[in-house]
């Protein structure tokens, strides 16, 4: 429901994770979320256009959405830290997260798709951006209080694909497990494993790991816990679980929490 949306990260490329001890508290809460449906635009703005003008179509669809109780969880992401290099230059530019129960999405994209009102803001989006539209579904692993308020924080994205033999059970069995684990002094303040469900045919994983972080030092806090012998936790999860390509960082801004 919508309560629970308020408790989602973006999103969103995991670790999976130890018991640590190292970071100011975070109060945490029990895992008891559903799964939910989330969208990720995958953009580039279009010749001549800047993000001021891609902005002023994206806040009129928040105030639209708003308006026919659509209206869902919106974060942006921009690459910080990426994969890609000279021979392999990134191919977008932002991600736009919408997040929501999946009656509520698929509600909204029935008004965008028939309604004027929804086909003229579909139209201008559409003038001002090239972005490629997937669907994932979401479960919550692991979040915190601070889920809820902070709305500048940092991503990370691992994408995995499970050894050969290791079913989906087996997988979400030995994430919650590690999950049970976590201690309310962990320096990041959420987790979650998203499975892409359409238009995801070319991702470079069966599902990502997602990771959110307040700050920057909350990250590098992490990446020093591993650096001491932390990174002896992952041992067990790459030898028997799953084959992962390693994280990448994006900056993250929350763009607007539904009300309901």
């Amino acid at each position: 429901t919508m309560r629970n949306l308020r408790k989602l990260c973006p999103l969103l490329c995991l670790i999976i994770l130890p018991c640590v001890s190292i970071a100011d508290g975070h109060e945490s809460k029990p895992n008891a979320n559903p799964p939910f449906s989330m969208q990720i635009n995958v953009c580039s703005l279009k010749a001549g256009k800047n993000m001021a003008n891609y902005e002023k179509v994206f806040n009129a669809y928040v105030k639209w959405a708003e308006k026919n109780s659509v209206d869902v969880y919106n974060a942006r992401q921009v690459p910080l830290f990426s994969h890609a290099d000279s021979q392999n230059p990134e191919t977008y530019e932002f991600l736009d997260i919408l997040a929501a129960d999946f009656e509520r999405q698929g509600k909204g994209w029935d008004l965008w798709l028939n309604t004027p009102e929804g086909q003229k803001l579909n139209a201008q989006w559409q003038s001002v951006a090239n972005c490629h539209v997937k669907l994932g579904t979401v479960m919550m692993l692991y979040y915190t209080e601070a889920m809820e308020t902070d709305d500048e924080r940092l991503v990370t994205w691992n994408w995995c694909s499970a050894k050969e033999g290791v079913g989906a059970e087996q997988l979400m069995s030995k994430h919650k497990q590690v999950a049970s684990t976590i201690t309310d002094d962990a320096p990041f303040i959420g987790w979650a494993a998203m499975v892409p469900t359409v238009g995801g045919a070319n991702t470079p994983g069966d599902f990502a790991h997602v990771v959110i972080y307040p700050d920057m030092q909350s990250f590098m806090a992490w990446r020093e816990y591993s650096a001491n012998g932390g990174w002896r936790g992952l041992r067990d999860y790459y030898a028997s679980y799953a084959d992962c390509h390693g994280e990448s960082l994006n900056i993250e801004t929350v763009i607007h929490r539904p009300a309901i």
